[in-house]
């Protein structure tokens, strides 16, 4: 499998012959629900309307056909949209992607699977149905005897087995598949890349709001400049969830690491108001060692730092525009460049891996906060 990592890279020309194409790829969306701010709004209408990214105007390079979408809360644009823009909303997600006739009928697929009214598990994770939509997806492959590219929005599943027998199917049937994270996209302020190879000893990410929701895209950025090390990844041995004071008193993290990170902030920093710090730390197979920290009262960015062996440190903001999403726009361009290349852009282990940091973490919680072996993350890419 082809890897490529065209994360801020200049993208001009690089599909000039797909452009001078006379018809556009087609894609079915599968939503969760559309409404204003959620992923499929800032996803979908940027791909129904066209983008910017770094003051250029862009236009979608494949057609949206068809959606699919499980629920309609009362603020729903799904609805407004699909007429705006002529797409046709299906009952089914074999009727979107086979846009209501006998065979699929699309070029390519992208699952918007978080947001709207589900429940949690005791674990603390939504319960959202991104593994039924990702079953019923590959179904319609497997009967039509046609494999086409995949989007999959964040992470794969709430449940291991889940996740894992989706990373599985990808990987068996050679799917295009890109996942994750809109994080390891987005701008670095300052720029920021690790030379393959890279001696890291320790490194550390900060992240805001809710720990699955939002502690999540912070673990997959960590995860994104942590596999450039040395050696590759290697998986991870252990994990542990902190919250509350302890954060601030457990030795495993340094706080160097966590004062260069906050030195990259860009927002203006939240008004304290006492809310509890969390933590995942993650103990690496190969002796990284590695924190996430969700600490609401500090910071609105997400933010990256870690200690290169023999000292120096390094640190970035993983910039997103608050109000804008404009960073949504490296997600849509990754997913028309899917969609027309039919090359994975990432590594998909990127994301299960997170994947996993992310369920132990809150498992650790679950059980009283303390240190999970893991041996299910004995992975290596």
């Amino acid at each position: 499998m082809a890897v490529i990592d065209l994360s801020r890279r200049e993208f001009g020309g690089m599909f000039a012959a797909a452009a001078a194409g006379t018809r556009k790829p087609k894609v079915a969306c599968i939503i969760n629900a559309y409404f204003p701010n959620s992923h499929a709004d800032v996803f979908l209408s940027r791909l129904l309307e066209g983008y910017r990214l770094n003051s250029k105007s862009y236009t979608p390079r494949v057609e949206v056909a068809s959606f699919f979408i499980h629920q309609f809360p009362v603020n729903d644009m799904a609805r407004e949209q699909a007429a705006e823009y002529g797409v046709k909303i299906y009952p089914t997600v074999a009727e979107a992607l086979r846009c209501g006739g006998a065979k699929l009928a699309v070029d390519g697929v992208a699952v918007l699977g978080e947001h709207g009214d589900y429940p949690r598990t005791k674990r603390g994770n939504f319960m959202y149905p991104r593994k039924r939509w990702f079953d019923e997806v590959t179904a319609v492959m497997e009967a039509d005897r046609k494999i086409v590219p995949l989007f999959n929005d964040k992470y794969y599943a709430y449940e291991w087995a889940d996740a894992r027998a989706m990373y599985q199917r990808v990987r068996d049937w050679k799917i295009p598949f890109a996942c994750g994270s809109s994080l390891p996209l987005t701008w670095r302020r300052p720029a920021l890349e690790f030379e393959r190879g890279i001696k890291l000893d320790e490194v550390l990410a900060v992240s805001t709001s809710d720990l699955e929701e939002h502690g999540y895209h912070a673990i997959e950025l960590m995860q994104a400049m942590a596999e450039r090390r040395r050696g590759g990844e290697s998986g991870v041995a252990r994990i542990r969830c902190v919250e509350g004071e302890a954060v601030w008193k457990d030795p495993f993290w340094s706080r160097d690491l966590l004062d260069a990170a906050l030195s990259r902030r860009v927002n203006p920093t939240p008004e304290n108001k006492g809310q509890t710090p969390q933590a995942i730390f993650i103990q690496y197979r190969d002796g990284l060692k590695a924190s996430v920290l969700n600490l609401n009262s500090h910071s609105r960015d997400y933010l990256f730092a870690a200690r290169e062996t023999g000292g120096r440190l390094h640190s970035s903001c993983f910039y997103i525009q608050l109000y804008v999403h404009n960073h949504w726009s490296f997600m849509v361009r990754q997913f028309e460049d899917l969609v027309l290349t039919k090359r994975t852009p990432t590594p998909p282990e990127r994301t299960l891996l997170s994947n996993g940091i992310m369920l132990s973490g809150l498992e650790s919680r679950l059980q009283g906060q303390r240190w999970l072996d893991t041996p299910e993350l004995d992975m290596h890419y």
